[in-house]
């Protein structure tokens, strides 16, 4: 029997997939296996809803699962069908016995489990029991409970942005506003970028108070405490005025209720800004985004095409998308500008 080992995968697979989310696309394919998604599809093209009944997947995330399963080069999406590639069938049915697939999947399965408290058991030397369950806390939650871990999750955002920032202020044309509300700034890593291109904006960055408050370092290390300033409060209540530019940078899945919000904040010609790594069309990239829902993600799961759609729902006009670096796109919108006519 031969195993489907890493270099096996297509090498834009490979390229796209770093070691730690290897652990959860290994873990996906663990699932798939158990689940028997390569065996029903054997020899037939079926849906997503009907594979999902059939194999008892809930809805929520049959489309991350299957998606994940093509990004990965193991399933063909064809017009929302989906079959075995080549190499599924080369590895999951003609190389396995049903047998080996039941009992061998169970047994990986079993060392994820083990695997999950690593940790404790490297600094113990004994195998951990379970945990009491706790209620993991929401973004907000942990941001403003724990002022340490808001720092720590703010600068390494503000590190990993650096290059995402400079593109964005190359590629956004602002010369002609002057006020910038970057809702959920976090780092003000994108208000610091936009405002070194554009010397003449200023720009507030809205988040939680423990988030604003490192912000306010890194405005002040980069010499721009006079261009920028920071403001706490809950970027789903009622958006201040003042800006003619709102900003969304990868604050996670942008809701009509933000959108709406923003449309209401701006003044007529303003401009709302949706950065982030949307879903391709047929939702199989960014493959790290895809499979990241698998594991409670809060990603963004709308594609470049519906993001356009609830800009436009909103009564944004003139909605482009345009890429940034990489699989980084702006969804940008403008309010309407008043007229005479309007006015009548």
């Amino acid at each position: 029997m031969e195993f489907l080992t890493l270099d096996k995968l297509p090498k834009h697979v490979l390229a796209s997939i770093d070691l730690q989310r290897a652990f959860i696309a290994s873990r996906l394919i663990v699932a798939a296996e158990r689940l028997q998604i390569f065996r029903v599809l054997h020899g037939k093209r079926m849906r997503g809803g009907e594979l999902g009944r059939k194999l008892v997947i809930h809805k929520a995330y049959r489309g991350a699962v299957l998606d994940s399963l093509a990004g990965l080069g193991l399933l063909q999406k064809t017009k929302g069908k989906y079959r075995n590639t080549r190499l599924a069938e080369k590895y999951f049915i003609e190389a396995r016995s049903i047998y080996w697939t039941r009992q061998y999947s169970k047994e990986c399965a079993e060392a994820y489990e083990a695997l999950r408290k690593m940790e404790k058991t490297l600094a113990t030397g004994r195998q951990s029991g379970e945990l009491r369950a706790r209620k993991k806390l929401t973004y907000t939650e942990a941001m403003a409970k724990d002022r340490r871990r808001a720092e720590d999750f703010t600068q390494m955002l503000f590190h990993f942005h650096q290059k995402d920032a400079q593109a964005l202020a190359r590629r956004l044309d602002l010369s002609k506003h002057r006020a910038v509300l970057d809702v959920g700034g976090g780092s003000g890593v994108m208000s610091i970028a936009l405002a070194k291109k554009n010397p003449g904006l200023r720009a507030c960055v809205l988040d939680l108070a423990n988030v604003c408050r490192v912000a306010r370092g890194n405005i002040r290390r980069a010499g721009l405490s006079g261009h920028i300033r920071t403001l706490a409060g809950d970027i789903r209540d009622r958006l201040p005025g003042g800006f003619d530019v709102v900003m969304f940078c990868d604050i996670g899945p942008v809701s009509k209720r933000l959108l709406g919000n923003a449309y209401e904040a701006l003044p007529h010609g303003g401009m709302v800004v949706a950065v982030d790594r949307y879903l391709s069309e047929d939702r199989t990239k960014p493959l790290d985004r895809v499979m990241a829902q698998l594991a409670g993600s809060s990603f963004p799961r709308a594609t470049r095409r519906e993001m356009v759609g609830a800009l436009e729902s909103c009564g944004f006009r003139a909605v482009k998308a345009r890429r940034v670096l990489r699989d980084l796109w702006a969804i940008s919108g403008v309010k309407h500008a008043y007229s005479q006519t309007q006015s009548r």
